[in-house]
């Protein structure tokens, strides 16, 4: 357990005999200590469940790798971090919302080269959720709204392709970026709706059919 994740714990443990008072003045001291604005790009793995049906998980996993092989410098060129590999998705952390999308514009074309020449079965194609705000940054992992919208966003809401924004990072983008915006739609993850915008793209999947 590394540091971060150890004051999180000793955090919440202290919280269970807490009141309200004191649980706000604690949380205060906690979000001071690991939270920080980072936008979040969660990435999905287009037809996932189907192709291990087809192909069998180990096939997938190497097809996977390879993917991540190609991507992992080019996060970092855009000053981000890959946080965590999760079944077919990953977890990466920028430090705005500008960065995060610039990267994912490029990811779509670096996987369509890595795709060129292969068979079917060892191609792969991703969809993207941004996110941008404060999260609680414990190094191996993310977590916060903002998390939890873009991975919605990327496994639930985006075709292969597709770059889809939640608010919190249209409202961070500048406005050359924010001209580039589509309207997407409402999606209900929470009580209220929350306006969706598609970052457009010459990768971008409008057309192709949704993930299954």
């Amino acid at each position: 357990m590394n540091p971060r994740t150890r004051a999180l714990a000793s955090a919440l443990r202290r919280r269970e005999g807490r009141g309200r008072a004191q649980r706000a003045a604690l949380d205060a001291r906690t979000r001071a200590a690991l939270a920080r604005p980072l936008a979040v790009v969660y990435t999905d793995t287009a037809d996932f469940t189907l192709r291990v049906a087809r192909h069998g998980i180990l096939h997938f996993l190497m097809v996977f790798a390879r993917a991540v092989r190609t991507l992992r410098p080019l996060v970092a060129r855009h000053r981000g971090r890959l946080v965590k590999g999760e079944a077919d998705s990953l977890l990466l952390a920028f430090p705005d919302a500008e960065t995060a999308c610039r990267a994912a514009l490029a990811m779509s074309p670096a996987i369509a080269r890595l795709n060129r020449g292969r068979p079917a079965s060892e191609r792969v194609s991703f969809s993207f959720g941004i996110g941008f705000g404060e999260v609680l940054d414990l190094g191996h992992d993310l977590l916060g709204l903002e998390v939890n919208l873009a991975s919605k966003l990327g496994e639930d809401r985006a075709r292969p392709g597709e770059i889809l924004l939640t608010p919190g990072a249209v409202a961070a983008l500048p406005a050359a970026l924010r001209r580039r915006l589509v309207p997407h739609g409402f999606a209900r993850f929470t009580a209220r709706p929350m306006p969706v915008a598609r970052l457009a793209s010459p990768a971008a999947g409008a057309r192709r059919p949704r993930k299954r």
